[in-house]
């Protein structure tokens, strides 16, 4: 069974914006304060019906301290915005996805319905219990 974590996504997080401006949505993961396993779905951002997002970035702020790597997507395709992440890298780093290899990157992604951006952590040594991650996801409003 996979774990679906939607406790981060709890609080307030999505800022409103007005139709033809560039807003961002922004979320810190604990990892420290909420665990994850190999294969959970980690609900990261609230995505409302009408935004374009224009990327997916996830910086880490505490690395992990062990092997830990994720792919970042939507209820669509897991991993459309990035197949790969490492959460174990040095803090400061910063990993996006890129284009021509991730799907929605090349020109970004219009949702029509409401979805969430998601992390789905794929190879962890151990309980990921020590990561913090910030994700942050440029987006338009298109239609109100």
């Amino acid at each position: 069974m996979v774990d679906t974590i939607t406790t981060f996504i709890t609080g307030t997080q999505e800022h409103e914006i007005l139709e033809g401006y560039v807003g961002y949505l922004q979320n810190t993961l604990d990892f420290s304060a909420t665990n994850a396993t190999t294969l959970a779905i980690v609900q990261a951002l609230k995505v409302g019906a009408g935004m374009w997002v224009q990327n997916v970035y996830v910086k880490v702020d505490t690395a992990q301290g062990a092997t830990l790597t994720a792919k970042v997507g939507d209820g669509t395709a897991d991993d459309g915005w990035d197949a790969s992440t490492n959460l174990n890298a040095t803090a400061g780093t910063t990993t996006m996805g890129s284009d021509g290899t991730d799907a929605y990157v090349a020109g970004g992604k219009y949702y029509s319905a409401a979805d969430t951006i998601d992390l789905t952590m794929l190879t962890a040594a151990t309980l990921v219990d020590t990561a913090v991650v910030t994700v942050v996801a440029p987006y338009m409003r298109v239609t109100t």
